[in-house]
């Protein structure tokens, strides 16, 4: 069958006119040869991802043509609908919220690990369990982390292109984030417990503290002995642990207040009010860094939670989950 550069003209017109098939590559099968009849352009997400192949079909029997011409008039073609091509730079938005997420439980994981200093640390295994915990949930939010960078920088590179839904289609790609996803979730559940309970411990030490009231004048109506017993109680009340209580000590040495003062029990006004200052401000720090583990050991499951249009790359294992039961 001899096909005029006109038909193909309108062959190649009608494909590329129809929505999703933009500047896809056409072939036309003509009997008993193939042949390339478009290459497709630049400029659609759609070129060089999707071919279409016409296929000419002579036949005399009008119930069949007719059957054809409505199949393609409603595009219920036995190849089926044309693939949702998502573009990088429509998911902008749920992807800077998604990489800012990861990357501030990632600096607050940090600070945490790092510092250690939140509230009251357990012994024993309890101990080394929360150590473990804290590494695994700081490793798992960094992963996330740089796994946003590069998501935020395929819309920057390459804003046109669909990767990033290539990406997640990808089986070993996603279902591994949904690992490092989980043990971070995990990690936070599993600390979640000892946080609120530093938190609340803290807490009361801080009340009790301001409780005393131990302003300038009321530490001026004591004697030294009776200073230093008062300050000697608030010091052991605000560091239950070893490491708080070097802590304190280390900040009394800034604020020129001697460690073999504290021993010798006799301390003066102006010692015993900078004294009555640092323990202040050491635990009104420990208070913020308890209340940080404890919101972020649940943000973290909150942004597992959020589907992936909202959060991009933190959404996570619980959204999973969640999709999965609702599923059935």
């Amino acid at each position: 069958m001899t096909i005029s550069g006109e038909l193909v003209r309108r062959i190649v017109d009608t494909v590329h006119s129809v929505p999703g098939l933009a500047g896809v590559v056409i072939g036309l099968y003509d009997g008993e040869q193939c042949r390339l009849i478009s290459q497709g352009y630049c400029g659609s997400v759609y070129a060089g991802r999707i071919a279409v192949i016409v296929e000419l079909i002579e036949s005399d029997d009008d119930s069949a043509n007719a059957d054809l011409q409505g199949r393609a008039a409603a595009g219920t073609g036995s190849t089926g609908p044309v693939p949702e091509i998502v573009r990088n730079d429509s998911r902008m938005g749920a992807e800077l919220i998604g990489a800012g997420a990861n990357c501030f439980f990632t600096a607050a994981a940090a600070i945490g690990v790092v510092g250690g200093v939140a509230g009251e640390i357990p012994t024993g295994g309890a101990s080394s369990f929360l150590v473990l915990a804290s590494w695994a949930g700081m490793a798992s939010s960094a992963l996330l982390c740089a796994n946003g960078i590069a998501r935020l920088s395929q819309i920057a590179f390459h804003p046109t292109s669909n990767t990033l839904q290539d990406w997640d289609s990808n089986t070993l790609y996603s279902v591994g984030f949904l690992f490092v996803d989980a043990a971070g979730v995990a990690s936070g559940i599993a600390t979640l417990p000892f946080a609120m309970r530093n938190f609340a411990a803290v807490l009361s030490r801080q009340r009790s503290f301001v409780a005393r009231g131990l302003s300038f004048e009321k530490l001026k109506l004591m004697n030294r002995f009776q200073r230093a017993q008062v300050i000697r109680e608030v010091l052991d009340e605000a560091s239950k642990v070893p490491e708080g209580r070097i802590a304190l000590l280390a900040a009394a040495k800034d604020a020129n207040v001697a460690k073999a003062s504290l021993a010798r029990g006799t301390l003066s006004v102006r010692h015993s009010t900078a004294m009555v200052n640092v323990i202040s401000k050491e635990t009104s720090r420990r208070l913020l860094y308890g209340l940080k583990d404890m919101l972020t050991s649940i943000g973290g499951a909150v942004a597992s939670a959020t589907p992936a249009r909202v959060s991009g790359s933190a959404s996570g294992s619980v959204n999973w989950l969640i999709n999965l039961v609702d599923s059935g």
